[in-house]
């Protein structure tokens, strides 16, 4: 199409001409883009000082336009028969890309930006700017020393775990937990929102957690900064390190788990009784119920009488093996100590004494 023809029907900023002719003169009121494409300093100008706050060396920029602005350029194109040429979003996305990396000095990164810039135009060409930064990935370890405090902790009642200001955007009912404790000090550290943790395993409020400590995986979302070193993490009885890593395992590493069990017996206990628990070492454990059903190995056992009615059995087992329900024969596991002891057995309380990754 000749420019003389284009421009004698549509009058073009020299951006929008630019992407249809190569050449030409410009005229205003740009009937494509109606004055966007001369506002791109200024929008590169917003961009810079909304990603001032995050740290960051690549970036992708993507922009949601008006309908009516993509209906103006389909029309214009479809009646003068314009193919293959380059769309306004792409030519916008692409010159402010251009521009803010002069600006930042930072680059644009197609696969895995550590940003996520999105520019929202609305019919008046006013824009919005949105700034989306790539999750934190962390391995971690942690011990704890006192009692009492849980592993888990509740989701926001507000926002059920989304994140929201009245839960400082963590999605949680609190920080009294290893998981609130130790999201708490991340979120601080890292300036982001919304912690989601993968366990290796768990246990109960009132169980200690020795040796090694327990394993585990988080992501932090949105996150300010992203230079993240080894960091200890101490509050609440826990001590926690914690180490930045690509990517959460697709699938869960293997791990035994080294746990004291202090049981009570209905009956009274001797130790030809207590000797029938040896046959548990080297054995397979299996359970089913409404929710899953498999087998956990245990590989050792050794058992220590307290009085007439209540031991300590250590054991190492697979991580996911159900202490209570093994010890009192519930969820239908078989082999269990109750069954073994032929006496109604109750886990009093239970310490992880170590945790090993296979």
């Amino acid at each position: 199409m000749p420019k003389e023809t284009l421009l004698k029907r549509y009058k073009l900023c020299k951006y929008c001409l630019e992407r249809h002719t190569r050449r030409g003169r410009s005229s205003k009121p740009c009937y494509i883009c109606r004055g966007l494409m001369d506002n791109l300093g200024a929008i590169a100008n917003s961009i810079a000082a909304a990603a001032k706050c995050f740290e960051f060396d690549t970036f992708l920029i993507g922009a949601i336009l008006s309908t009516q602005l993509y209906e103006r350029e389909d029309a214009m194109r479809a009646r003068l028969k314009i193919r293959g040429r380059e769309s306004i979003k792409h030519y916008l996305t692409r010159e402010l890309g251009i521009r803010l990396a002069k600006l930042s000095r930072k680059e644009v990164e197609y696969g895995k930006p550590d940003i996520m810039i999105t520019l929202v135009v609305d019919k008046e060409n006013n824009v919005n700017v949105t700034i989306i930064s790539r999750p934190l990935v962390f391995a971690g370890v942690y011990i704890k020393k006192s009692r009492g405090l849980a592993q888990k902790q509740g989701k926001c009642v507000n926002c059920g775990g989304k994140g929201c200001s009245p839960c400082n955007y963590s999605g949680l009912s609190g920080y009294h937990s290893v998981e609130g404790v130790i999201s708490r000090e991340m979120m601080r550290i890292t300036g982001g929102q919304t912690p989601k943790f993968t366990w290796m395993g768990s246990e109960d409020p009132y169980s200690l957690v020795l040796g090694s400590g327990r394993p585990f995986y988080m992501r932090i979302f949105n996150p300010k900064k992203r230079k993240i070193k080894l960091k200890t993490i101490k509050g609440n009885g826990i001590k926690a390190t914690i180490k930045p890593i690509n990517s959460v395992p697709v699938a869960q590493p293997r791990f035994t788990v080294k746990s004291k069990i202090h049981i009570k017996c209905e009956n009274a206990l001797t130790k030809k009784i207590l000797k029938k628990l040896d046959s548990l070492s080297g054995c397979a454990v299996s359970f089913e119920n409404k929710a899953k059903k498999g087998v956990k190995s245990v590989y050792s056992v050794r058992v220590r009488q307290v009085d007439n009615n209540c031991f300590n059995l250590t054991i190492v087992a697979d991580g996911g093996l159900m202490i209570k329900q093994f010890v009192g024969g519930e969820e239908y596991m078989k082999p269990n100590i109750s069954e073994i002891l032929g006496s109604k057995c109750e886990c009093v309380i239970f310490d992880i004494m170590d945790v090993q990754l296979q």
